[in-house]
């Protein structure tokens, strides 16, 4: 799983940050978490049928990720 550098940290939750989630959601995978949606929908385009991008939080070091 790929994590852009440059991603905010979620204030709420420590050890979190925002950004911009290459997800699928069945079965679930978590692609890669991006700053921008221009790259992230590029890259969910790539991977094709059933990713998507969707802006949220991530917690670092897992495949948890919430929009």
């Amino acid at each position: 799983m790929f994590v852009a550098e440059g991603l905010k940290a979620d204030i709420d939750n420590d050890g979190w940050v925002k950004g911009w989630g290459v997800i699928r959601n069945a079965p679930w995978h978590l692609a890669g978490v991006y700053a921008t949606k221009d790259v992230a929908e590029t890259k969910a385009g790539m991977l094709g049928d059933g990713y998507e991008a969707r802006y949220g939080s991530h917690r670092l070091g897992s495949d948890d990720f919430i929009s």
